[in-house]
């Protein structure tokens, strides 16, 4: 079995302040409209899913500017835990890597927000 991790922390704090001197066009260019109507624009949300973008991206060995951030989303539904759907280059590097099922979990407490993203697969293909 292959299996890869990704972990990241964000300051919320920080992160509000860039989504407040850019506006929407960090917010159309980072989150998907989906997860930009879930978060409703609460900073502690959008960071949570702005870790788990980058958590992934270093699951899949790979980072901004080789996939983009809308490639992969948080998939939301309010009391149930999410998942990650992957596009474009994003799942085209998992399906290399042989990674086909993915997990993630999220948390914030205060200014930070952490996630954590584990991707498995059964046996390996191509390069890592």
């Amino acid at each position: 079995m292959l299996m890869r991790t990704g972990v990241d922390m964000v300051d919320v704090n920080r992160l509000a302040r860039m989504v407040e001197l850019t506006g929407d066009e960090f917010l159309d260019s980072s989150w998907t409209r989906t997860e930009r109507l879930y978060c409703a624009r609460r900073p502690e949300r959008l960071a949570t899913r702005w870790a788990a973008k980058e958590a992934t991206m270093k699951a899949l060995g790979q980072g901004v500017g080789q996939i983009s951030p809308l490639e992969i989303e948080v998939a939301a539904v309010e009391g149930e835990m999410p998942t990650l759907v992957l596009r474009g280059h994003a799942l085209e590097r998992a399906q290399a890597l042989g990674l086909d099922t993915w997990s993630v979990s999220l948390t914030h407490e205060d200014r930070w927000a952490l996630a954590f993203v584990v991707g498995v697969g059964s046996t390996s293909h191509g390069h890592q």
